[in-house]
């Protein structure tokens, strides 16, 4: 499990947001491994809800392996969403095989008063 947030921070279209914080990491499965990177280390089902807050309507979205996912997509003043992400491989020590990676992208450009992730590991 993982949670990680991010307060004042100005995003660039189209860049991931980063969190700079991180209030709660159980266990290895899911990890902050740069300020805008989540791997995903074991296969298995996760729950990941995230939010922003804006003066100004914001856009954000889920990137899975680097493709935007179409079902975890809002914009407004407080955009939010919660999804499910299915990771069909874990990652092991072998050069061959990676972890899946999530970024949270700001689809448009601006200052974020706060930013949140919450990553859970489902089954």
């Amino acid at each position: 499990m993982l949670k990680a947030y991010s307060q004042n921070v100005t995003v660039v279209a189209g860049e991931a947001i980063p969190f700079n914080g991180v209030t709660l990491e159980k266990g290895s499965s899911a990890v902050l491994s740069s300020p805008t990177t989540i791997e995903l280390n074991q296969c298995g089902v996760y729950m990941v809800a995230c939010g922003v807050s804006a003066a100004a309507a914001e856009t954000i979205q889920l990137s899975k392996d680097g493709v935007l996912q179409p079902d975890a997509r809002r914009t407004g003043t407080s955009p939010g969403f919660t999804t499910l992400v299915q990771v069909p491989r874990s990652n092991t020590p072998c050069p061959c095989t990676s972890p899946t990676v999530l970024q949270l992208i700001s689809v448009t450009a601006g200052t974020l008063a706060d930013a949140s992730i919450v990553v859970t590991k489902v089954c």
